[in-house]
């Protein structure tokens, strides 16, 4: 079965019109993520660890990287792209008391909120791979050898 793909035509980017989106972590998900959003005319701003290749890659496409602190203070909606083993400790760090009420956090990959290592602050809503109302990760139908029924 062909891929579907989608196009900027097919997504309501007005719900994104005047947000701030921060991506912290420059990486493999990151990179990605900021230039598509970048070209669908979104507002980006990247965070990066200054010195490492990785930030010196955002600057050549055109990023000016910053903290993980000031993209927090900066962003309306957070986008955690480290990789898991990381994000408790730069949640601690940098991000949780520098996010404001209304801030959207996402992290592409519950593991982190599931088993309570980042804990949202109240105002603060999360979103992420598979995780339900309660900001806990769903159990996916492939990981437990389910398939799930519509």
């Amino acid at each position: 079965m062909p891929a579907k793909v989608y196009y900027d035509d097919d997504a309501d980017l007005s719900h994104l019109k005047d947000k701030t989106i921060a991506i912290i972590g420059y990486g493999s998900q990151g990179h990605a993520q900021a230039q598509n959003l970048r070209d669908s005319g979104c507002d980006v701003i990247v965070a990066e660890l200054k010195g490492t290749p990785n930030y010196e890659q955002a600057i050549r496409d055109g990023f000016e990287p910053m903290t993980a602190a000031e993209a927090t203070k900066a962003g309306d909606l957070i986008n955690i792209l480290v990789p898991d083993e990381f994000q408790a400790d730069l949640y601690t760090a940098e991000i949780r008391d520098n996010l404001d009420e209304g801030n959207l956090l996402l992290c592409s990959h519950g593991f982190n909120i599931h088993f309570g290592q980042i804990i949202p602050p109240p105002g603060v809503d999360a979103v992420g791979q598979r995780l339900d109302r309660r900001h806990r990760a769903l159990p996916s139908a492939a990981h437990v050898g389910l398939r799930r029924r519509v």
